[in-house]
């Protein structure tokens, strides 16, 4: 990647889209991390016309492209939750808070029983099968079957962490609209690689941080334990392919190794942040 690359961005909201390269100046963070739970973001827009400020409403849908041009990917797609307008001084400034879109079905209750030497796989795909979720990949650990079958009682997001988290060991993650299930040093995507002639901004060093826990974790050594709780901090240029779960290769001055991304923020305005910041651990076997 080059520094000199020029910025692109676009934002949807609703039925209409509006382009960074079109003159239409905004601002975004969004943030992601391994976990189930679902992430809020502001995006924070100038000027939009009377009209398109008023029409803005609770549900519609926003999605966000980023990166630079000729290289752009989605960095997220969800709903409005508010939107507020306020003139400073001669500008308009709308913020707009927006949920990846599953909020609404995570947090339905059901009550279902399925018979006995049911498996989890076939369990828990019924379940997002139900609500229309997109699977991006089930991969378990480990294949529970429930011999004397399995009662389904309270919100799905809860009972779906029960089974894959809880009870197979796995790791629940909600990216970019998709639900994925896979073993917790399992990689999401791999090839990224970080250096500074790749777009490497920083690198922070270790620290002591507490990371994400799973099922896996109460069957680890204490020693292993300390070792997962090391993480690296790390910035470089806005990179819409990095995003939690994901295995980098990094190589400075400081490090050279692989390492999984356990949590970390997209940043853009036209002229001011433009980068990806990220902790990370040491790969798993």
């Amino acid at each position: 990647m080059s520094a000199f690359w020029i910025r692109s961005a676009s934002i949807q909201i609703g039925s209409q889209s509006y382009s960074m390269d079109a003159g239409l100046y905004f601002s975004f963070e969004v943030p992601f991390k391994d976990s189930e739970e679902l992430e809020n973001i502001v995006f924070t827009v100038y000027n939009l016309s009377p009209a398109t400020r008023n029409n803005i409403k609770k549900g519609d849908q926003v999605i966000l492209n980023a990166g630079y041009e000729g290289d752009i990917g989605c960095l997220f797609i969800g709903v409005v939750n508010d939107a507020k307008s306020e003139k400073k001084n001669t500008e308009w400034v709308t913020e707009i808070s927006a949920t990846v879109a599953l909020k609404e079905w995570l947090e339905t209750n059901i009550n279902k029983t399925y018979m006995p030497g049911m498996d989890a796989e076939s369990i828990g795909r019924d379940l997002l099968n139900i609500f229309g979720v997109e699977v991006g990949k089930v991969e378990l650990a480990e294949n529970i079957v429930y011999p004397r079958g399995k009662v389904c009682r309270g919100k799905v997001k809860d009972i779906l962490k029960r089974i894959f988290v809880e009870e197979c060991g796995c790791r629940m993650l909600i990216r970019n609209y998709q639900i994925i299930i896979s073993a917790p040093n399992k990689p999401i995507s791999t090839g990224i690689f970080l250096s500074p002639e790749s777009g490497l901004l920083e690198d922070s060093g270790e620290s002591d941080a507490t990371i994400i826990a799973t099922a896996a974790d109460d069957k680890k050594s204490q020693n292993d334990k300390e070792e997962d709780g090391k993480t690296v901090h790390l910035k470089c240029l806005l990179n819409h392919r990095i995003g939690a779960g994901d295995i980098i290769s990094v190589q400075s001055s400081k490090r050279s190794g692989v390492y999984q991304v356990i949590s970390g923020v997209h940043k853009g305005s036209p002229d001011g942040e433009w980068f990806t910041e990220l902790d990370v651990k040491a790969a798993g076997g």
